[in-house]
């Protein structure tokens, strides 16, 4: 079998990769087939983009690989154009598998080698051997798993190492270094890290800049110390400056996306003008968006540990993506009707979101009480910021080092204690006080 069978030579280098175009109902068992790739491709976009997202500083990344769906959807008005990654998934997903199994193999012969050290000591020839065959062992994992991927990471790839070899050999020639630098470019046009980082990275920023103000004064009122009337007008002119912003925001991330300009996330008018032209689909998204990220809120009550962070990642995944594709389909139905509707449509439309976006900054700040995060919650908003709670990193760090947290508590409780006591606490006196002179009763 030749090196072209992994790598077809056709216009498109991933022409046979992904899972194709749906065969139609007319051919069931090919139907059924695609569904199934395209449910393991999906399932693998998830587990990628958290995988990136509980890393600090490729979540950036994961956030530019979801403002890029958005930008797919809104230009084409399709939600299938919203997986830019599903072409390849299937074959990440396959890599992924493997890696772990050969990784749960690697890790039982140095489990092995580990027992032998305590027991037989470094000296001994048999922990030697063992030495020799867990270093030899990796060598040899990674070998192999360069090699299928080079020879197109299918799952026949995996199991079929000597093929591999010879499809390496094949490579000599000149079309087949041709066809697989085809292939290598359009894997790297595909996934495009550096442009997704840049993307994310304006997103993300874009949002902080609508987001600060109102949010810091929304949080006035949190801390434990302000409660004067001051602090709390504050927190209610945040919490009104919060609703524009929540109105405006989903839909001023994916201009920006559109335009690929940094400063097309301030033109408010253009999306005034698309809200005013499709007030129901503006409406009916703009509750689908805060509904659907609403649950993410409640990871911030009690925060995991930072070890955990895989397991959370991908239900934050799973609520955003698809509240962001909604999101940038509501944007391109606003973007293809010229003229506004009427005042008696859209109208109505604000009167009932008005009071929902404003229970919405309300539950904000509640989030500062309920939270472990204290007031940096209201800050960690899901639906504009990525898929990931950030402060946890900080707040997760802070536990694992006992010797930090500790002075942490000491300099609460030195702060909660009145003046002039010093730090020192006096002993409580449960009856009266013993007299100080020797031999009177």
């Amino acid at each position: 079998m030749s090196s072209s069978d992994a790598f077809p030579a056709t216009a498109d280098p991933l022409a046979g990769v992904g899972p194709g175009s749906f065969p139609g109902l007319r051919r069931p068992f090919r139907s059924l087939w695609w569904l199934l790739k395209t449910a393991l491709g999906a399932v693998c976009v998830v587990l990628v983009l958290a995988i990136m997202a509980a890393i600090p500083g490729l979540n950036i990344l994961t956030l530019g690989y979801l403002i890029k769906a958005q930008k797919q959807v809104a230009v084409s008005g399709r939600f299938r154009d919203g997986f830019p990654l599903l072409k390849i998934a299937p074959r990440l997903g396959i890599l992924a598998l493997f890696t772990l199994l050969f990784g749960l193999l690697l890790r039982l012969q140095a489990t092995r080698l580990s027992d032998a050290l305590v027991l037989l000591g470094p000296q001994h020839p048999q922990t030697q051997q063992l030495q020799f065959i867990v270093v030899l062992l990796k060598w040899l994992i990674a070998a192999h798993l360069l090699a299928a991927v080079l020879n197109g990471c299918t799952f026949a790839c995996f199991l079929r190492p000597i093929r591999n070899i010879r499809r390496l050999l094949a490579w000599r020639h000149y079309e087949k270094r041709q066809e697989v630098r085809a292939v290598l470019q359009a894997l790297l046009t595909v996934l495009s890290p550096w442009q997704h980082f840049v993307t994310g990275l304006r997103g993300f920023f874009g949002a902080v800049v609508w987001l600060l103000l109102p949010t810091s004064l929304l949080v006035s009122y949190a801390a434990p110390d302000r409660t004067r009337p001051i602090f709390g007008v504050l927190s209610f002119l945040g919490g009104l400056l919060l609703i524009p912003v929540l109105a405006w925001l989903p839909w001023l991330q994916v201009q920006q996306a559109v335009q690929g300009r940094f400063m097309a996330i301030f033109s408010v008018g253009a999306v005034r003008r698309a809200i005013r032209s499709t007030p129901l689909t503006w409406m009916l998204a703009t509750i689908l968006l805060y509904v659907l990220t609403f649950p993410l809120y409640l990871a911030k009550i009690r925060l995991l540990p930072q070890d955990s962070q895989l397991v959370l990642t991908p239900v934050f995944v799973l609520f955003t993506y698809p509240a962001r594709l909604i999101t940038a389909w509501a944007w391109h139905r606003g973007s293809q009707v010229p003229a506004p509707t009427t005042r008696w449509l859209h109208l109505p439309a604000r009167l009932i979101m008005f009071p929902l976006l404003g229970l919405y900054s309300f539950f904000l700040l509640l989030t500062a009480s309920i939270s472990e995060l204290g007031r940096n919650a209201p800050f960690e908003n899901q639906a504009f910021l990525g898929p990931v709670p950030y402060a946890q990193w900080r707040r997760s760090d802070s536990r694992s080092n006992p010797s930090a947290a500790g002075k942490t508590e000491q300099d609460d409780n030195n702060q909660a204690q009145p003046e002039g006591s010093d730090g020192k606490q006096q002993p409580e006196q449960s009856g009266p006080a013993v007299k100080d002179t020797v031999g009177q009763p």
